[in-house]
């Protein structure tokens, strides 16, 4: 794992940084361990979409096409065809749309959209935001109920007028999602699940 500062940042600083943070460098090293890189995907039992375990039923077929019907995620696919890398694209295609329909009804609410919207695939991180207003959130959010969607949303909206974490960062995010903590904390509490995708 690597940390990246200016140049012209103190290592005392940096050091100092890094200790305050020690409890989330842990936790993102500890999803990074946990991802063992393979070939080829066996597909799980279950896939979580929305906040909602959906059970699989994979069907042989010449053709790829994968539906949601209520509780269960349809999958036709060849027989040698990787399943789970099937799965993790219908579900960053779903992402596409999910998530940028979330962004824009909580950016109303704000009053400023962002310059430009994007979906990350980052291993330990929820969203981004820049000086500039891009946007990004992780494509794995589509996973989690809605409700902790608007607050990833929120938070990385609030960094449109507020660029730190300030207390003033902080009432603005509570502005936009009024119980953003408890989902906070939950977020935390599902993200070994949701990063295993």
């Amino acid at each position: 794992m690597r940390i990246h500062a200016p140049s012209w940042t103190p290592r005392a600083e940096i050091e100092c940084y890094v200790r305050q943070q020690h409890d989330w460098l842990h936790r993102a090293w500890t999803r990074l361990q946990a991802r063992s890189p393979q070939a080829r995907s066996e597909p799980p039992a279950e896939v979580r979409f929305l906040g909602r375990a959906l059970t699989l039923d994979i069907r042989a077929s010449l053709f790829v096409d994968i539906q949601r019907r209520g509780g269960s995620l349809r999958v036709h696919a060849p027989l040698d065809a990787d399943v789970g890398a099937l799965i993790r694209d219908w579900l960053h295609g779903q992402a596409v749309r999910l998530l940028a329909w979330r962004l824009a009804r909580i950016a109303r609410r704000l009053g400023r959209a962002p310059s430009r919207f994007a979906l990350s695939n980052a291993q330990t991180q929820w969203g981004s935001c820049t000086r500039r207003g891009h946007v990004r959130l992780n494509w794995r959010l589509v996973q989690a109920p809605l409700a902790l969607i608007d607050y990833v949303a929120a938070h990385e909206l609030a960094h449109m007028v507020h660029l730190d974490h300030s207390p003033r960062f902080w009432a603005q995010v509570a502005e936009l999602c009024p119980d953003a903590l408890a989902r906070r904390a939950e977020l935390r509490r599902m993200s070994g699940v949701l990063f295993q995708v």
